[in-house]
């Protein structure tokens, strides 16, 4: 009971101790961005899949809906929620999907299909509700991962695909492993995926949607646009590489990405420790004088990565604080000897602009060895996102 007390009686405090601000101003800056180099002839299908990279999915969707021609998610349950929420765009699922996919004939939804099996279902889905379903033709040219390998197989099973008479082949298309930093690679596979097409159009398959290019290859290859690009990492103000944003800077100098994510939590403690105390599990920091340690109600669970302990730094009161200690389940310790007054409820940035400094989710990437997308990917979708 008591602390149900201490709970209420300090609500305005402890409500939302741990969210994101999604900037839509930064969000429609690198839209225009992309758009400027693009121009109108090339659609728009901007990934918002997987919560849309960690900055929530529907969010996200109904802020850019009308400024895009596509949306493209990872499977068939991430575009029913988007339908559910009143998101009218045309919707392609780039990767999966189960259940009942009549679902997805109903409501519009473009299927990716990499075997004939999958075009089977889905015709036999679209026939049960005498509809016809969209459909798109992966081509695998060198990632390895979905999409049919080797142009003849591709042929025949497209051929076959054909045949039903309850699928519409809206699409084809492949995806890149290296554009960001392998040029050479890239030219093997946009020469591959040429080849196809050119098959296709021989056997006098014309289809209308041709796509390939990222956010990377988007910038820095203009062969790879066709007439639709999966935009992706750049929407989100983040680059997909050092290597491409060196390389886009090179060919667009004015070109500029925004971080759309903020992310922020508030102080639940403050407390004094001596020199020698022993910080958070396992004792792996110990001070060598008194300390000023601030609680912030963030660990794993919600995304912040373990692998940041004693690496990572938190801003408070627009000074760098560094982890000490084990970044733990759902408490994250740092020292903020030298942050002044620091009260419960003071806000922490964990990645964002606090006065004049900035930590971004390339920084923390950086100091984990690992790349952005999974930063931000990672952070918790229970969190609260809010529109700024």
């Amino acid at each position: 009971m008591e602390f149900i007390f201490i709970n209420l009686a300090y609500n305005n405090i402890f409500v939302n101790n741990s969210w994101l601000e999604i900037s839509t101003s930064n969000l429609r800056h690198n839209l225009r961005q992309f758009r400027g180099i693009l121009g109108r002839k090339v659609l728009l299908a901007p990934a918002v899949k997987s919560n849309a990279y960690g900055h929530g999915m529907v969010l996200v969707a109904k802020v850019i809906q009308r400024e895009v021609d596509w949306l493209s998610v990872v499977n068939l349950d991430e575009a029913l929620e988007l339908r559910k929420n009143g998101i009218k765009k045309p919707i392609l699922v780039l990767s999966y999907y189960f259940g009942d996919l009549g679902l997805a004939v109903k409501n519009n939804i473009s299927l990716v299909v990499y075997s004939l099996a999958s075009a089977r279902a889905i015709n036999a889905a679209a026939k049960k509700i005498n509809k016809t379903a969209k459909i798109h033709f992966k081509y695998d040219t060198g990632t390895s991962r979905l999409g049919v390998v080797g142009e003849s197989e591709a042929l025949k099973t497209i051929k076959e695909i054909k045949k039903y008479r309850n699928i519409e082949i809206e699409g084809v298309f492949s995806h890149f492993a290296a554009s960001e930093e392998n040029q050479k690679f890239t030219d093997l596979q946009i020469k591959r995926f040429n080849s196809f097409v050119a098959k296709l159009e021989k056997a006098g398959i014309n289809i209308l949607l041709k796509h390939f290019a990222c956010s990377a290859a988007a910038l820095v290859r203009p062969d790879s646009r066709f007439n639709l690009i999966r935009l992706g990492i750049g929407l989100y103000g983040l680059w997909p590489s050092a290597a491409a944003k060196k390389l886009t800077l090179k060919i667009y100098p004015k070109f500029s990405l925004r971080p759309v994510l903020a992310w922020k939590t508030r102080v639940i403690a403050v407390k004094y420790v001596g020199k020698g105390a022993c910080i958070g599990y396992g004792c792996t920091y110990k001070p060598a004088r008194p300390t000023k340690l601030a609680i912030l109600p963030v660990g794993y669970f919600e995304g912040y990565d373990r692998h940041l302990s004693n690496k990572g730094e938190v801003l408070i009161n627009g000074v760098r604080c560094p982890v000490r200690g084990r970044v733990s389940m759902n408490l994250t310790i740092v020292e903020v000897t030298k942050a002044g007054p620091v009260p419960v409820g003071a806000e922490a940035v964990l990645i964002g602009r606090q006065g004049k400094l900035e930590i971004t989710a390339e920084d923390l990437a950086e100091k984990i060895g690992t790349i952005n997308y999974e930063i931000v990917a990672r952070i918790n979708p229970l969190l609260p996102r809010q529109l700024t």
